[in-house]
């Protein structure tokens, strides 16, 4: 069977290409030669989870070729299955359970020892606990299973086959998926999470709407049931991103790419490539198909820390029982660890945001990686250096939307927005203590450009400053060139 995305094609037949429904699932207990289902990931999961992802990391690395991505693909990684449920607003997972596939099994105790934790026991089977907020669990052969966050119950209840009974019916549909022909595959649950009424609102500015039939355009845009995204093994081109409402969206047929590229931008996750892709409509599903970036693909995999802890792990046993007292050891942590870091550094530099809450987010997501990063005998100079890098990107990112919000806040003041909804003081996202409401009837939407850029910059050049100063201090103390 080959995967292909010819023009003017029925968007059912490509789907229907990628869709093998499987006659049995393997869960966690038979775990082995044969791979895991999508399927068997879903009916997992001891909580409803809202995503389900997959990602083929050789043939990620085949099309990111010569892109800052290819450094956090390691070839000692296959593949990642995973369940999660994610904070939509935010982009943020709150817990994460999944599978990776590596090359060569990872005893408990050497994992242990790679990333400073300890084994524990849980539900019967070894656990390793990580400092990194994770349980990495050894499975039979290559598999090691990942718990996120360190949630002893959540791990055991995984572990003792205590599946959530009702899945979402939208990631049930699609976990059908062959995994065969994709090198990433990402759905997202969005059933019952908008309200026509406030759609209407939010949609009444938007210029790619403007003379268009409001009402019924809100009512089919509340009635999603999810996202999927698609991308092919053999190019970048190889991409199907599919929204499945409740009704037909032909009314938004005319103007998807342009409304969808308006509504990106304006939530901070505009996608570069978006006015490019070619838009259809196949019964109630909204299909855009075309070329993905590599930049875009770094965005979708950094949703979660999965796929991040999963390459920070040593490619071989020998990696980790080599002698971490030797100074050729200490040598090549260090220089990997500020590699790594300067590498995310570049991508905080070339990342290009629409606006500050596009930027925020990026930080974010590149503070966490820092974060992630493996720091078994690494010089204690350095490690502060990454650690003061993530502090001051996740610092910026606070600070940018508590700028955001501040506006936010004064629009409604001046009238501008409905105080009765919208942010407010005391419930959390984590970020400055703000929640938001994503069905409040407030259209104002404005976004401190000026004050954002000029944190970034600011920010930039302090970071800049640092990686000179450890760069000339490492090569000093090592005699080598960082």
């Amino acid at each position: 069977m080959r995967l292909t995305f010819a023009k003017g094609k029925n968007v059912k037949r490509y789907i229907g290409l990628l869709v093998l429904f499987i006659a049995g699932t393997r869960l966690i207990g038979n775990v082995g030669a044969q791979e895991i289902s999508m399927a068997g990931v879903l009916a997992s999961s001891p909580k409803k989870a809202n995503v389900l992802f997959y990602a083929d990391i050789p043939s990620l690395r085949s099309l990111t070729t010569g892109k800052l991505i290819q450094s956090d693909l390691p070839e000692n990684l296959r593949e990642i299955r995973l369940v999660a449920d994610l904070n939509i607003k935010e982009l943020q997972p709150t817990w994460e359970i999944g599978y990776i596939t590596l090359k060569g099994s990872k005893s408990p105790e050497l994992l242990a020892k790679s990333v400073k934790g300890y084994v524990d026991f849980i539900a019967g089977k070894k656990a390793v606990w990580s400092p990194r907020q994770s349980y990495l669990i050894p499975m039979d052969d290559s598999v090691l299973g990942i718990v996120r966050p360190t949630d002893r119950k959540l791990a055991a209840s995984w572990l003792n086959k205590e599946a959530n009974p009702n899945p979402a019916p939208y990631l049930r549909q699609h976990a059908a998926q062959a995994t065969k022909f994709i090198s990433l595959f990402l759905a997202v649950d969005l059933q019952d999470s908008l309200s026509p009424v406030a759609v209407e609102q939010k949609i009444e500015s938007l210029e790619s709407l403007k003379g268009k039939n409001l009402p019924s355009i809100a009512n089919t845009l509340a009635s999603v049931h999810g996202i999927q995204i698609i991308i092919g093994r053999k190019n970048l081109d190889e991409c199907i991103i599919s929204l499945e409402f409740g009704s037909s969206p032909s009314l938004l047929l005319p103007v998807a790419k342009e409304f969808f590229g308006e509504v990106l931008s304006r939530n901070g996750t505009a996608i570069s490539d978006a006015s490019k892709w070619t838009a259809s409509v196949d019964g109630n599903t909204l299909a855009f198909r075309g070329t993905i970036s590599a930049e875009t693909i770094d965005q979708l995999m950094g949703l979660f820390t999965i796929q991040s802890q999963a390459a920070s792990l040593p490619a071989t046993e020998q990696e980790l029982v080599q002698d971490s007292a030797s100074d050729s050891m200490k040598l090549e942590a260090t220089k990997n660890y500020f590699a790594k870091s300067s590498n995310i550094i570049k991508r905080v530099r070339e990342y290009s945001a629409t606006n500050t809450g596009d930027r925020a987010r990026w930080n974010g997501q590149m503070a966490r990686r820092i974060d992630d990063l493996p720091t078994l005998n690494v010089d204690p100079q350095v490690v502060d250096f990454g650690v003061k890098v993530a502090a001051g990107l996740r610092g910026n990112m606070v600070a940018m939307q508590q700028s955001n919000i501040k506006m936010g806040t004064q629009a409604v003041v001046d009238g501008a927005g409905n105080p009765q909804y919208g942010y407010y003081g005391g419930y959390g996202n984590g970020y400055g203590g703000n929640y938001y409401d994503a069905n409040s009837t407030s259209t104002y939407t404005a976004v401190a450009q000026g004050q954002g850029n000029f944190m970034y910059r600011e920010l930039i050049a302090q970071i800049d400053a640092m990686e000179a100063e450890i760069r000339r201090a490492m090569t000093e103390k090592y005699k080598v060139q960082f």
